[in-house]
């Protein structure tokens, strides 16, 4: 981090003594996709507001307390901000639904998806899933060395997701590669994987649209209704891309993070496999350490401050979710796995009325691939952390993570 506002000072212990301190600070850089976690302790315990230029100028907001109560006041915190989303920089494609809302229209988009993301529909999927991750976990080589990623991490959400949309199968391939592109480069996310997105999406909108009523969620998605008026080609697309963007990567980042844990803490995976009730506690412990939605932006619609810094009617404000999961004044020994952690009221599906609509899915499939792994696999280890490769922006996640196995 470089200091760039020479009205804020630092006492020689390194300690900043004025709020709003500026400074070089980018969630798209490789540095926050890769090891963020000095940046935001420095960030909670030195300047919890502070104020980048990059991407037009925005705050962040780091400490737990900060982001909890920030995400709830909508009023405020905009996730609309006059049509800037919550995306920074923001989205070529916007709003999209439901996330780029406030309440109530914001409420509206999410009881339109809710009864397919509720923990009973969810439930019905998990005989599915399990056979799905055994299948993948079926073909993980008996030894040597492979990426965990590319077998299992990566596929195992994105069939799900695509099962759940009831997608063209021909299609997925392309589709993934687009989203990730979007999601994990801003060049691409203004550029042209956007675009090409956008071309192939509206196509399969538009053989859904044309084709027998299936009474699933991409027709939700086509045909659905707000306020008794069925919702327009844009709002339908919208929503897909949200649904795709959220569904795609997020679970394969705590999926992979879970993995490179166990595979470096032996004594976890035995815990793990003898004391079975631990599973979903750890799922939730798993969660919070990886924070996948580590950032998300908001818009100030009135003058506020926060710990005395002013924050202008009309400013960006990024929320860190990520840093606010390793923040020592809410969680003890923030950046290690606690798999029995409880309390545990982590920020990792977001926080209010924007949590996220897929957690129920998430944390099944989480559990799931946790306790189909440890019946599985023999013991595995990272066969070299220098070969693992992350990507990142609003979201973390790895895309290459090379185990060993025995």
């Amino acid at each position: 981090m470089t200091q760039t506002d020479p009205t804020n000072s630092v006492d020689p212990g390194g300690a900043v003594t004025a709020p709003g301190l500026a400074m070089e600070f980018d969630h798209w850089s490789s540095k926050m996709a890769y090891s963020p976690y000095d940046v935001w302790s420095r960030l909670r315990n030195e300047c919890p507001v502070a104020r980048t230029p990059r991407h037009g100028g925005y705050f962040v907001l780091s400490r737990y307390e900060d982001v909890f109560a920030a995400a709830l006041d909508t009023d405020i915190y905009s996730s609309d901000g006059d049509g800037l989303g919550v995306a920074i920089p923001p989205q070529e494609l916007r709003p999209l639904y439901p996330i780029d809302l406030d309440p109530p229209h914001h409420t509206k988009y999410r009881q339109l998806l809710n009864p397919f993301f509720n923990m009973r529909a969810v439930a019905k999927l998990e005989g599915w899933i399990r056979d799905l991750a055994r299948e993948l976990i079926a073909a993980f080589p008996s030894s040597g060395t492979f990426d965990v990623c590319s077998a299992f991490t990566l596929p195992l959400p994105r069939r799900v997701g695509f099962k759940m949309l009831s997608f063209p199968e021909e299609y997925t391939e392309e589709v993934s590669e687009l989203v990730e592109a979007i999601m994990s480069d801003v060049t691409d996310r203004q550029g042209e994987a956007a675009p090409k997105l956008f071309a192939r999406l509206s196509g399969i909108l538009a053989e859904r649209k044309s084709g027998t009523r299936q009474d699933d969620l991409l027709d939700t998605v086509v045909f659905g209704e707000i306020d008794g008026t069925p919702v327009s080609d844009e709002q339908s697309f919208a929503m897909l891309v949200l649904l795709l963007m959220g569904g795609l990567s997020t679970t394969s980042a705590a999926l992979a993070v879970m993995i490179e844990w166990l595979a470096d803490h032996p004594e976890d995976r035995k815990r793990l496999s003898e004391h079975p009730e631990l599973h979903s506690v750890a799922v939730e412990e798993f969660v919070r350490f990886s924070s996948p939605v580590a950032h998300i932006g908001r818009t100030a619609m009135a003058d506020t401050e926060v710990h005395g810094c002013p924050i202008p009617k009309g400013s960006r404000v990024l929320l860190g979710f990520g840093s606010a999961n390793r923040d020592e004044r809410e969680f003890e020994r923030p950046d290690e796995v606690i798999i029995n952690r409880q309390p545990n009221r982590h920020a990792g599906f977001g926080i209010g009325p924007h949590r996220c609509i897929g957690s129920h899915l998430a944390k099944l499939q989480l559990k799931v691939a946790l306790q189909e792994l440890l019946a599985a696999m023999p013991p595995f280890h990272v066969h070299d952390h220098g070969q693992t490769h992350w990507v990142g922006s609003e979201s973390r996640m790895m895309d290459r993570l090379i185990l060993g196995m025995g």
